[in-house]
């Protein structure tokens, strides 16, 4: 049995205490073959340890475990954020970030459109690995998904965001005669967790064991070959994208990779469960103000689980009457729904707000005594 064979028996921590030619020379070999037992094993961990000590460069951590990153970003003083590449800050860039994390129709678009880009260009490239993905997938007959994180009836950035960019990308597969990507829905049984940016890496473990994403298992690739792309709008400690990539191999697919926009440097983001909070806030904070009111007023806004949260949670609540009319009605109608429909009327720290919306909207007319809208 060779190392790097046994390392799935043991652990990837052993591998630290060889000499860095042969953590290198093992690091590769991982990166280059996506496995479910790396994840165990504790592969994204020496990938960071490798990152912290200049033996590798955040490009190369990114691929680890099938990943592909636009931008890979670290934050900086003044909450302000740069890209690792260049070292130039990137504050218009983390700006829209920012918004679209509560559904800022233009800057998912925006998103959308670089990550729409990216895949064109590759996909133009012959020796891409993946124009290489579609044509192994179209020789063998297989299919390509495209996996984004569960939702319980109201949706993530991630979803929408990935929604725009499977329906753009596979114009451009049609036409190249290539199999086009199926867009696999994943399902969230349990209320998702509330405050799951702050959380550490071993919380979010435990969080995405018991509450999160439900991943189609066996039966789903038994009949045909299936790749695997993940789609999140954000690679901060890789707990998800890990579990889609374990469980998914464990159960048949035939290979994973995964796409996010931005990515954040792993030094910070193992260790400040803070990061990705303070990067979701760079334009909208943690209130109800004119940046917030501007992006719900937008033509086109759709709930995002995030904003429910921020615009109904008790830290809000003495704001909230006031900060109605600012907000177009259909969209608070919009919002009510979605909260009642991911039981949030059933959540002490939301029902009191909801209570003032549906008075709200009732007094508008827009739902009647026994609060239903009408069809």
């Amino acid at each position: 049995m060779t190392l790097l064979s046994s390392i799935a028996a043991r652990s990837w921590a052993e591998v630290l205490q060889a000499p860095d030619d042969v953590q290198l020379a093992l690091f590769r070999q991982a990166a280059a073959r996506p496995s479910g037992d790396d994840v165990k094993t504790g592969f994204r961990a020496f990938a960071a340890d490798l990152l912290a000590r200049g033996l590798i460069d955040m490009g190369e951590y990114v691929t680890i475990l099938g990943g592909t990153a636009l931008v890979c970003l670290k934050p900086g003083p003044q909450g302000r954020f740069h890209d690792m590449r260049t070292g130039h800050e990137v504050g218009e860039l983390a700006a829209i970030y920012s918004r679209a994390k509560y559904g800022g129709v233009e800057d998912i678009r925006y998103l959308a459109r670089c990550l729409v880009d990216y895949l064109y260009a590759e996909l133009d490239d012959p020796c891409s690995k993946w124009t290489a993905l579609f044509q192994d997938a179209k020789a063998s007959g297989d299919c390509v998904v495209m996996m984004t994180t569960g939702w319980r009836n109201v949706p993530s950035t991630a979803n929408v965001l990935y929604d725009i960019v499977v329906e753009a990308v596979n114009l451009r597969l049609a036409h190249l005669a290539l199999p086009t990507i199926i867009n696999v829905k994943l399902p969230r049984l349990a209320p998702p967790c509330e405050h799951y940016a702050n959380l550490s890496l071993e919380e979010r473990e435990q969080v995405n064991l018991i509450q999160d994403h439900v991943i189609p298992a066996e039966n789903f690739y038994r009949w045909s070959g299936v790749h695997v792309i993940f789609g999140d709008d954000v690679l901060v400690t890789g707990s998800t994208a890990d579990k889609v990539l374990q469980e998914s191999l464990r159960n048949g697919a035939k290979s994973f990779r995964a796409l996010y926009p931005v990515a954040i440097d792993p030094r910070v983001a193992l260790t400040d469960a803070t990061v990705e909070d303070r990067l979701n806030s760079v334009v909208i904070a943690h209130q109800l103000d004119d940046a917030l009111a501007q992006l719900l007023s937008a033509p086109g806004y759709q709930p995002i689980l995030r904003t429910l949260r921020l615009v109904l949670g008790e830290g809000n609540r003495e704001a909230l009457a006031a900060f109605l009319p600012k907000v177009p009605a259909p969209t608070w109608l919009g919002l009510y729904k979605a909260a009642l429909g991911n039981e949030f009327l059933a959540q002490a720290q939301c029902a009191p707000s909801l209570v003032l919306l549906r008075s709200y909207l009732s007094r508008l007319g827009l739902l009647d005594d026994a609060g239903r809208a009408a069809l």
